[in-house]
């Protein structure tokens, strides 16, 4: 997910981390959040209808028409420009990795990470964005529907051009209606729109020994949270958490730190990260996962080229001159790479952030 500098990615996290005490999520105590009703939440959140019919707020609704309009055309041009490209590339130059793929700086993301990582059977998460309950769009007043209608069209509509949506605008979904729009909302979007049935959703957190432990669906507030479900009969867990992955987040919470000491040993993907793996303020998940991934695939916001290219055979991808103008002090090192390696390939999709057409990945493999 994109953010225009470093200080707003901190600042938003301090003006949530103070919200979040004060913001009550606006939803049932008791949510059905049974199989059969987990499917017809994703239909209804990826603009179809449900075999039982639309619920009555949602018959009629403009917004709802706007919105069922708005997916499918932008997802079908992600698809065409940007998803199958990615999903060949993948297969050529990725292929069969382990079971669990680490995602920092992710947002909700899902549908990047399935598609270069599509064996895995476990997906970890990490990002700023509060996960929330996943939005029951049949559960909801009519203002409270249109209000979520409006917020959720507004994140498709640039969607199938840009392929991410922009973290400071997922920020604003979650506090600008009463229905809290949070990554969970998304996630389970994204899971339905790449065929999968949700079966199980459940609020989680990161325990005193750095293991995820589930939590009672009551439970108020989600900041993070696990969906169990299934593809042609093949299960995975996405788990999504909420963590400050700086260095001061992890001295305020050091089993965070211990999760993703353990999250680092398994093949790690960077995209869109604001740069941050390359600051220093972001040293230590960058040194955990140096130290101990064996495979890392990034755009150009990942870790330090030099640092990579210590312990990593890369092989680059596409064209890189400079980064985007938010963050143009960086990787100066990948630049002359780019400009020194003969054995740079194409790249036929575009992949994080615009910078003047130019798009770049990286696969480093441990040495």
């Amino acid at each position: 997910m994109i953010n225009t500098s470093i200080t707003t990615q901190i600042g938003i996290f301090f003006v949530s981390l103070a919200t979040s005490f004060s913001i009550q999520a606006q939803t049932p105590s008791s949510p059905d959040f049974s199989a059969t009703h987990l499917k017809d939440m994703a239909i209804l959140l990826t603009g179809k209808e449900p075999t039982t019919g639309l619920p009555s707020n949602i018959e009629g609704n403009l917004k709802w028409k706007l919105y069922s309009k708005e997916v499918q055309n932008n997802w079908a041009e992600y698809t065409k420009k940007i998803g199958v490209p990615m999903v060949n590339w993948a297969k050529q130059h990725i292929g069969q990795t382990s079971d669990t793929i680490f995602y920092p700086f992710s947002g909700p993301d899902f549908t990047t990470v399935y598609q270069l990582f599509p064996n895995a059977k476990r997906y970890v998460m990490v990002a700023m964005q509060h996960a929330g309950r996943p939005m029951d769009l049949s559960a909801h007043t009519p203002l409270i529907t249109d209000q979520s209608l409006d917020q959720l069209t507004s994140a498709w509509q640039l969607y199938g051009t840009h392929g991410f949506f922009v973290t400071e605008y997922l920020e604003r979904y979650y506090y600008a209606s009463q229905g809290k729009i949070g990554a969970s909302t998304f996630l389970a979007i994204f899971l339905k729109l790449q065929g999968f049935d949700i079966e199980r959703v459940t609020p989680i957190k990161v325990g005193a020994n750095g293991e995820v432990e589930e939590l009672p669906l009551n439970t108020t507030l989600w900041s993070s949270v696990r969906f169990n479900a299934t593809k042609n009969g093949n299960p995975i867990v996405l788990d999504y958490l909420r963590i400050d992955l700086s260095n001061q987040g992890f001295q305020a919470a050091p089993d965070h730190f211990k999760f993703v000491q353990q999250m680092s040993v398994n093949p790690t993907l960077f995209k869109a990260a604001s740069h941050l793996p390359q600051n220093t303020n972001f040293n230590m998940i960058a040194n955990a996962v140096l130290d101990q991934a064996p495979l890392v695939v990034q755009d150009e916001t990942g870790l330090n080229y030099t640092a990579l290219s210590q312990k990593f055979d890369s092989t680059l991808f596409g064209k890189f001159v400079v980064a985007h103008q938010a963050f143009q002090n960086y990787h100066g090192d990948l630049a002359r790479a780019f400009a020194q390696r003969q054995d740079v390939q194409p790249l036929n999709f575009r992949v994080g952030y615009y910078k003047d057409g130019n798009y770049v990945l990286m696969v480093a493999r441990r040495k």
